[in-house]
């Protein structure tokens, strides 16, 4: 299949009016800029605002267009199964405290919403992790012991709140979900009205030092001086000592919405199988939604993900006879070695620059909390959870092989007709190329047109791949996303890739 039906656009974005903010039109001089407009940094732009810090947001795109803007929005403690390896590689102490801070997270986030009264969907709903596999069931029950331990709410249950062949089951207590652009949009209005800056289609380039200050420089003309800056963007916008690209590995998931005829509001679910199948129900106005996501891989491994949609339609229409497809979309984020997200300082001695990255696709709650820590490290205050996301704590060695490779691609064609193979490209798709021995790339826009394409990514040169069911260029080694075009849509790259002028 060459096109999915549907539309390639998050669910979420669908169910609210998108605000319109300016893009940075002067130079400004603030307490701190924050640097990337999802949950995280709109999260720490409002603790900063709260506490009377002049603050300015900066999203190199739309706001809430990134990773949060097409999470399936559980406001969960029940990170699949993750329990019972904190415990054996980490300890009870730190298992509970990572338990407690995604519990913190939630609470913040429902005291947000109750504070200025947002209407954002939010609901209280049991978690569970199932298995359809009954060699799963040692795996489901080592997690309930681990739950024992640490004194989660919840355990092994008898089933679940769906009709599925449940071999086994895990249950925690009383989790919630929410509609996080409804949630977000609330929160940026509580900025403005704080005094805070918000702007849009303003990337940050480079910083250097003034003194006791950073001058931030912008695709714009205009510049940002600050105090202090957080990235909260999904790869540091700055990465001393190569310390996070060396450590951090991008996967990518893929989720998708359907009409359904019931509500599928008893719970949140995530499965133990594999392929991982995720879902939850959601509304739009009156109509009954279940988004169902999954196919976790590593970014940019050069497979087609027109397959991976395809295979959560089929489980769609196996398991719950949907086949009203309203649209899909993909997610990536980024993992760490012991799958705790890094929030603190960018460096040790740095306490101008810090980030917050690789939530590992369970960011929600711990953006909130991880909104908290930055806020107390920046205006002297202790926080519990400070070490326990600290980029300085000791990791264990990376038991991974990192997605790095820049062989080539399977699908390039060597010495290629440039006029046969431009004739037979459909619009809006794009073909791996060599031209003298080196990866190039073409792409046929929407209108007809060709683009010639250096893939040579422009972060750190890992060669990037074609992404079909999103029709994007995708970074294996750190995530970053390019449009068809070659245009930027998610680093860390900052740059375009380089046009070629023709494949002759």
């Amino acid at each position: 299949m060459d096109k999915l039906p549907g539309k390639n656009q998050s669910f979420w974005s669908t169910t609210a009016q998108a605000m319109s903010y300016p893009q940075l039109d002067e130079d400004i001089e603030i307490d701190t800029a924050v640097i990337g407009g999802g949950i995280s940094g709109i999260l720490t732009a409002y603790f900063l605002a709260k506490e009377g810090q002049s603050v300015a947001l900066l999203e190199a795109r739309e706001l809430v267009s990134g990773t949060t803007g097409g999470t399936t929005a559980k406001l969960s403690s029940q990170h699949q199964l993750i329990y019972d390896d904190l415990l054996q590689q980490d300890g009870l102490d730190v298992a509970k405290l990572y338990y407690e801070a995604n519990q913190e997270g939630q609470k913040l986030i429902k005291a947000i919403i109750d504070d200025h009264g947002i209407d954002c969907d939010y609901k209280v709903a049991d978690s569970y992790v199932f298995s359809e596999n009954i060699e799963n069931t040692s795996s489901i029950e080592k997690e309930a012991e681990a739950y024992e331990k640490i004194g989660i709410e919840g355990g092994i249950a008898d089933s679940i709140p769906v009709d599925l062949k449940v071999t086994s089951a895990l249950v925690m207590k009383k989790q919630a979900q929410f509609n996080p652009v409804k949630f977000l949009y609330a929160v940026l209005k509580e900025v403005d009205s704080l005094g805070g800056r918000i702007y849009q289609h303003t990337r940050y380039m480079d910083s250097e030092k003034n003194g006791d200050q950073l001058i931030l420089s912008t695709d714009t003309p205009f510049t940002v001086t600050c105090n202090q800056v957080v990235f909260a963007t999904l790869f540091p916008a700055e990465d001393p000592d190569s310390f996070y690209s060396d450590t951090l590995k991008p996967v990518a998931s893929h989720l998708t919405a359907f009409e359904s005829p019931e509500a599928f509001d008893s719970g949140i679910y995530i499965s133990d199988d594999d392929p991982i199948r995720t879902f939850r129900g959601a509304l739009n106005g009156d109509q009954c939604v279940l988004i169902i996501g999954g196919e976790t891989h590593p970014k940019g491994d050069g497979k087609s993900t027109i397959e991976h949609y395809e295979a959560i339609q089929h489980y769609a229409k196996e398991e719950f006879r949907l086949t009203e497809f309203l649209g899909y979309w993909s997610e990536h984020d980024h993992t760490t070695p012991d799958r705790r997200p890094f929030i603190g300082k960018i460096q040790t001695d740095n306490d101008k620059m810090y980030v917050m990255t690789g939530y590992g696709k369970w960011g929600l709650a711990a953006s909130a909390t991880g909104a908290g820590i930055i806020k107390s490290l920046i205006v002297g205050e202790d926080n519990r959870f400070e070490k326990l996301f600290s980029p300085e704590r000791q990791l264990p060695e990376d038991k991974g092989d990192r997605n790095e490779s820049n062989e080539t691609d399977e699908n390039h064609v060597v010495s290629p007709g440039s006029e046969q193979m431009e004739r037979q490209l459909a619009k809006g798709q794009a073909q791996s190329v060599e031209i003298n021995g080196k990866p190039a790339g073409m792409y046929k826009d929407t209108d007809g047109n060709m683009h010639y394409l250096d893939l040579s990514c422009t972060h750190l040169g890992c060669e990037v791949k074609w992404n079909d069911g999103d029709q994007t260029w995708d970074c294996p080694c750190h995530g970053s996303t390019f449009d068809g075009t070659g245009k930027v849509l998610a680093g860390p790259a900052k740059e375009p890739l380089r046009t070629i002028d023709s494949l002759q």
